[in-house]
C-alpha cells in the first residue's frame, strides 16, 4: 500500500507541473493552446540578422565567428537557428521564435566581453563625465551601470588593472570555466553564478584579498553589470552576477560569458522578420498524419486487449504525450518538424513498453495466479527489459545531440524527453492504473488450467486393473 500512494503522489506531481508549463501563460506575447512552446523556424518562422566584421580580419576569422555564435545560440537554447558565412567579411544569423530582431541583436551582436575591475570612482551624471587626471587614474575609463538595483545614469570609473599588492592583477572571460543562470535566494529574481579554472580562482582570491571593503565591478561589453562590495576574500572560485534578473536575460548572458569574446567587431548591415521556411499546408499535412497515426493506434490498443487493458495502454500513450509537450514548455527547447517527428516515434516505444508489460502479465495469469499477483510478477519481470531497450535508444540520442546541429539537435531533444516520459509510464503511470483496475480483470486462464489437470488424472484410473477393484493386488 506505501509504495502503490508514492507512485500515486508522483504520477499527480508530474502531471500538474507538465500542465502548468504547458498552459499557464508564461509571455503574454505567446497565444494559443500551446503557446509556451517556442516554435522552429519551419513552423513559425523568426529574425533574419546580416552582420559584417570590422576589426583584425584574417582568412579564418568567419568560421570563429560562426562558431562562437553557434555556442552561443546553443547555450541559450536556440538550437534551430542557421548560421553561415557571407564571404570572408560577414555572417548571416537565422533566429527561430523570436519576433523582435532587437531581441536577437542582444544576443548576437555583443562582443561577449567579460572583465573585472576595480571602481576608483562613482557619480552619477546624464551625460559620460570627463577623464580624471593623475598616474592613480592611468589606464581608467567612465563605465555606465546596468544594473537596476543603483540610480539610473550611474557611471563608475573602472580599471582592469587591478591593484594587488605592489603589482597588478587582471582577471577577464578566459579565466571562467562555466556560468550558468541560477535563483537569487536572497532577494529573488534570478542571478549569473560563475566558476572559475584554477589560475582563475587564484587570481580572484588575491584580488578579493586586495580589496575587503571596496567595489569591484563586473563588466561585460563596457558596461558595468553590477559593482558588490567584497565583504571577504573568497576562495573556492565562484562568484555571482546578481542584478534581479529574469530567467532569460540570466540565461543569455550566461550564454554570453560561456561562448567566450568575439575575434571582431560585428555591424549590423539587415535585419528583419521572416516567415516559415514550409508552408502552411507541408504543416497542416504533417500533423494530420500524426494524428491519424495516433488514432490509429489508439484503436488497436483497444481492439487486441480488451477495453480495460487497452484503456490502460491509451491513457498511458496520452499521459506522455503530455508529459512531452509539458516538458518542452519547461526547457523552452524549439519544436520543429523534426521535432514533431520525434514525438510521433515515442508513441511506438510507449506502446512496445506497454505490449511487453501486458504480455509478461499474461504468462503469469496462465501459471494460475490472481490478477494482482500476476500485475506484481509482470511488471517486476519487465522492468529490465524496458530499461535496456529505452536505454539503449536513449544513448543515441545523446550521440546526435552532442555531434548534430540545428535540426538532428531538435530531434534529438524531443526524442530523449520521449523516452524519459516513456520509462516512467510504463514502469509507474500504466502500474498505477493495472492496481487500480486489478479487481475488474478477469484470469481467464483459470478454468481452461482446473479442466487440464482432471484430464491428467482420468487416464491414470481408466488404466486400473480389475481385479485390483476387487481384491487388491496379487502375489
Amino acid at each position: 500500500m506505501r509504495h502503490s500512494t508514492i507512485r500515486i503522489t508522483v504520477v499527480l506531481i508530474v502531471l500538474f507541473v507538465v500542465m502548468f508549463f504547458l498552459f499557464y501563460p508564461m509571455n503574454p506575447s505567446n497565444t494559443g493552446l500551446f503557446g509556451n512552446i517556442p516554435l522552429g523556424l519551419d513552423i513559425k518562422g523568426g529574425s533574419l540578422l546580416e552582420y559584417t566584421f570590422s576589426g583584425n580580419i584574417t582568412p579564418d576569422t568567419a568560421n570563429q565567428v560562426v562558431t562562437i555564435l553557434r555556442r552561443r545560440l546553443d547555450d541559450a537554447n536556440y538550437t534551430e537557428a542557421n548560421v553561415s558565412t557571407l564571404g570572408n567579411n560577414g555572417i548571416r544569423v537565422e533566429i527561430p521564435g523570436i519576433d523582435n530582431p532587437q531581441q536577437a541583436e542582444n544576443l548576437i551582436g555583443q562582443r561577449g566581453e567579460l572583465y573585472f575591475a576595480q571602481v576608483l570612482d562613482t557619480v552619477q551624471s546624464p551625460v559620460k563625465p570627463a577623464p580624471k587626471i593623475g598616474l592613480q587614474y592611468a589606464g581608467a575609463e567612465w563605465l555606465l551601470s546596468k544594473d537596476p538595483s543603483v540610480p539610473p545614469n550611474t557611471w563608475y570609473l573602472v580599471n582592469r588593472n587591478i591593484q594587488v599588492g605592489a603589482g597588478t592583477l587582471q582577471l577577464n572571460g578566459s579565466e571562467v570555466s562555466n556560468a550558468h543562470a541560477a535563483i537569487n535566494t536572497s532577494t529573488g529574481g534570478w542571478e549569473i553564478d560563475l566558476s572559475f579554472n584554477a589560475k582563475g580562482a587564484q587570481d580572484f582570491y588575491q584580488i578579493t584579498q586586495a580589496l575587503v571593503g571596496k567595489p569591484l565591478a563586473i563588466v561585460l561589453d563596457n558596461y558595468v553589470l553590477s559593482a558588490p562590495i567584497v565583504q571577504q576574500p573568497i576562495q573556492g572560485g565562484r562568484a555571482q552576477i546578481t542584478g534581479n534578473f529574469t530567467f532569460k536575460q540570466a540565461q543569455d548572458l550566461a550564454a554570453l560569458i560561456r561562448s567566450g569574446n568575439l575575434p571582431v567587431t560585428l555591424n549590423l548591415s539587415e535585419e528583419q522578420t521572416i516567415g516559415p521556411t514550409l508552408g502552411s499546408d507541408v504543416i497542416h499535412t504533417s500533423i494530420i498524419v500524426g494524428l491519424i497515426g495516433i488514432a490509429i493506434v489508439l484503436a488497436y490498443m483497444l481492439i487486441y486487449y480488451g477495453p480495460l487493458m487497452g484503456l490502460v495502454a491509451d491513457l498511458a500513450l496520452i499521459y506522455n504525450s503530455l508529459f512531452i509537450l509539458g516538458m518542452l514548455a519547461l526547457t523552452h527547447s524549439i519544436l520543429t518538424l523534426p521535432g514533431i517527428a520525434g514525438v510521433i516515434l515515442t508513441i511506438g516505444i510507449t506502446v512496445d513498453g506497454n505490449v511487453i508489460i501486458f504480455e509478461r502479465i499474461k504468462e503469469e495469469m496462465r501459471t494460475g495466479k490472481t490478477p494482482k499477483a500476476a500485475i506484481t510478477a509482470g511488471f517486476t519481470r519487465s522492468t529490465a527489459v524496458i530499461l535496456d531497450a529505452n536505454i539503449s535508444t536513449l544513448i543515441v540520442a545523446f550521440v546526435l545531440y552532442y555531434f548534430g546541429t540545428g535540426s538532428i539537435k531538435g530531434f534529438a531533444v524531443t526524442l530523449t524527453i520521449g523516452i524519459l516520459g516513456t520509462i516512467f509510464t510504463s514502469l509507474v503511470f500504466s502500474r498505477v492504473l493495472m492496481d487500480y483496475f486489478s479487481p475488474f480483470i478477469k484470469n481467464k486462464y483459470l478454468p481452461a488450467s482446473n479442466a487440464g489437470q482432471v484430464q491428467s488424472v482420468n487416464p491414470v484410473q481408466k488404466n486400473v486393473n480389475p481385479e485390483q477393484k476387487k481384491g487388491g493386488n496379487k502375489k
